[in-house]
């Protein structure tokens, strides 16, 4: 049913045609320029058993020479591919200088970053003019899940028989997350439950919620609970970032991985 161009082959691929292979290809081609870089030490020859390369003196990184089609090369295998994932400008600059080395990399990754249309239009783009996070009042001394947010994902497409993600963020501390999978028919006592598994048993009870006015949350269960464990509520409107931001940002990052 899927089609077999959406697999990635990779155990029948010709190694003659691999990244390293290219680069190793164009460094014979550019060998004036790769005994220059080892004339100034920036580059050693290393023999292996069936070629010459060139690698960093210090940390044994691939050298590329000034070939553009190369460099679009290594961005298509490291950022464009699907096992890449299109990371973004920092972690893909991360991933590459990682393995290999060429001058000016760094400018010509984010330069290449930023054409690319498929990161325009998929990621979640963040600006100065955004409603701050925290409106709500912070503790100085806050401890782990003290003040915490709650929201769930739903519309999602079945994995494992779970259709929603239940969010739960540490508003006050460490602004860590837990994505807790669940069903949209999750009811009260059952986030309870949740709550009670993953964190109650390291944290204890919270002294604030942070939510919407999802029914799931506000109804006569949780009212009643809440009440009864002295527990305080802070309700928000749907997309109301000045209550819970925070859960939304999360929320935001959790869809935009999957």
């Amino acid at each position: 049913m899927i089609p077999e161009k959406a697999f990635i082959k990779v155990a029948d691929e010709d190694s003659s045609g691999s990244l390293e292979e290219q680069i190793v290809q164009s460094q014979q081609r550019h060998q004036l320029i790769m005994k220059a870089w080892e004339a100034r030490s920036q580059i050693n020859r290393q023999q292996t058993i069936d070629r010459p390369m060139w690698k960093t003196t210090d940390t044994l990184k691939l050298a590329i020479p000034p070939d553009p089609e190369l460099f679009r090369e290594v961005l298509k295998e490291w950022h464009d591919l699907p096992t890449a994932g299109h990371p973004g400008r920092d972690e893909t600059i991360r991933r590459i200088t990682n393995q290999y080395h060429w001058p000016g990399a760094r400018k010509w990754i984010e330069a290449y970053i930023k054409g690319c249309a498929i990161c325009q239009q998929n990621k979640n783009l963040t600006h100065k003019v955004h409603t701050p996070l925290y409106r709500i009042t912070v503790p100085s001394q806050a401890q782990p899940f003290e003040q915490i947010a709650m929201d769930l994902i739903t519309g999602l497409p079945k994995s494992n028989n779970y259709d929603a993600i239940l969010t739960i963020v540490d508003h006050g501390c460490s602004r860590a997350a837990l994505f807790l999978p669940c069903n949209a028919t999750i009811t009260g006592p059952e986030i309870a439950q949740l709550y009670l598994n993953h964190i109650y048993k390291w944290f204890g009870l919270p002294k604030r919620i942070i939510l919407d006015r999802d029914p799931r949350f506000t109804s006569h269960f949780g009212k009643a609970l809440s009440k009864e464990l002295d527990i305080s509520w802070n309700l928000s409107s749907a997309a109301h970032p000045q209550t819970d931001g925070l859960s939304e940002r999360k929320n935001q990052w959790i869809e935009q991985y999957l």
